[in-house]
């Protein structure tokens, strides 16, 4: 099984500050236009929030649309996509928006947008980090009592968890300082316990970063739009900047497990076969 991971559209913001920058929706045409061109083609495309830089209806529709036209097979079984919120996202407007690509659970906790797909070899676990009107992430009691019910469901069988905010500390001190403040330790815990977490998937950061968590790898995908520069100084400044483009892609199978790639999206030159 192949999944992409897309993360931090931002669809609406200005980035003509950008030098280059061809814009986010130009940007995540060209995403997925490559995650279109894959071959194999991924199963599954999750994307772990910050889909709107406003949570605007218009951004959504931006979002709905562009799926539709750059993946052609989507309504006809595939990839299946799932969708969580961020802390830039309006989560009911995206829900209404989006529809079927947000499937909230029957059961997820009042106020939140939680999913849990089966498909395929996998259970998808999507949690919802994000704090109304503030920037920082965060794991309540009650999600995190509902994420205990959904392991204890599938216990035994490979499962992958994805959100905004990541629960690592990265060393990117302005972005740490806007994490996942309050839950990632219980979800560790709960990682630990049902043993079959393949990974553990966000974005917030507009970062590629790897982690660490309850013994499950976390998977940081770098911004479809534009990446936080990398300066571990502890009073290091905020700042962006262009990077070549990547998704994050990884590949499950029962009898070898789980490799995780990143995929650049824009074409260089190659390969050279030798």
């Amino acid at each position: 099984m192949l999944i992409a991971h897309l993360t931090d559209l931002h669809i609406g913001l200005d980035t003509t500050m950008l030098m280059g920058h061809p814009g986010p929706t130009m940007a995540l045409r060209r995403t997925l236009a490559h995650v279109g061109s894959l071959d194999p083609a991924p199963d599954v495309l999750i994307i772990s929030g910050d889909l709107s830089d406003e949570g605007n209806t218009e951004d959504y529709i931006t979002v709905r649309d562009m799926l539709r036209e750059e993946l052609p097979d989507l309504d006809k079984g595939g990839p299946l996509v799932l969708a969580v919120p961020g802390n830039h996202d309006d989560a009911m407007t995206a829900r209404h928006v989006l529809g079927e690509l947000i499937p909230v659970a029957a059961d997820t906790p009042e106020g939140r947008t939680c999913l849990h797909v089966e498909h395929g070899l996998l259970h998808f676990i999507g949690l919802d980090t994000a704090v109304p009107n503030r920037p920082h992430g965060a794991l309540d009691a009650p999600q995190l009592a509902w994420l205990e019910v959904q392991l204890d469901h599938c216990a035994g069988q490979p499962v992958v968890i994805f959100m905004h905010h990541p629960p690592l500390m990265t060393g990117i001190t302005a972005m740490d300082t806007f994490g996942l403040l309050e839950g990632r330790s219980r979800l560790g815990e709960l990682v630990a316990r049902h043993g079959g977490v393949q990974l553990i998937a966000a974005g917030h950061i507009h970062r590629p970063i790897i982690g660490l968590l309850g013994g499950a790898p976390v998977l940081v995908a770098p911004s479809v739009s534009h990446q936080i520069n990398l300066d571990l100084r502890p009073a290091a400044p905020l700042a962006c900047r262009l990077e070549p483009p990547m998704i994050g892609l990884y590949r499950y199978s029962p009898t070898t497990g789980t490799a995780c790639h990143f995929s650049y999206v824009d074409p260089f030159p190659g390969p050279f076969f030798i």
